[in-house]
């Protein structure tokens, strides 16, 4: 059974988040302690959220704060979250694909270096499936990868010419 806090007023602690980041300017920065406090208020806890809780908390809102308010927060190390530039989306989007193609590469490594032995028929051939997708997946986004480069190297090149 998952915690939930129960705030006098009724907000979720997502919501906390969304209304603390309402209205505010970009590159505006809420450091850990102000988000602390305002993740307390109307609460009846008796101790603060420790640093990771508000982490996972901002995480969590988040989704939610991209399609709500058009918002991104990016973690501001050792000090807390920033709202980002529209400009600014671009560098955490790519950051994070950079970082879910790393994953993706992971994954494909786990179920490719797997004691095929220790399975039964059934577990096999799910195992061989969901390796044959996620494999795939991999060399498709390879793939379109080297092709962009090809592109985008292609308009570099043109405008320098041009």
């Amino acid at each position: 059974m998952t915690f939930k806090v129960i705030r006098s007023d009724g907000r979720s602690n997502s919501q906390v988040i969304m209304d603390l980041v309402d209205g505010k300017e970009p590159g505006t920065v809420f450091t850990y302690q102000e988000l602390i406090e305002a993740l307390m208020v109307n609460t009846e806890r008796d101790q603060d959220y420790a640093k990771e809780d508000v982490q996972r908390i901002v995480v969590a809102a988040c989704p939610r704060l991209l399609r709500e308010q058009s918002r991104a927060l990016h973690n501001v190390p050792m000090v807390g979250y920033r709202i980002a530039p529209a400009a600014y989306h671009v560098t955490i989007a790519s950051h994070r694909k950079e970082r879910a193609d790393k994953q993706l590469l992971r994954g494909v490594q786990v179920l490719q270096k797997v004691r095929w032995d220790e399975m039964d028929d059934n577990q096999r051939m799910a195992h061989e499936g969901q390796l044959l997708v996620a494999s795939a997946l991999y060399q498709q986004m390879t793939c379109h990868e080297r092709r962009l480069s090809a592109i985008e190297l292609a308009i570099k090149n043109a405008r320098h010419n041009g």
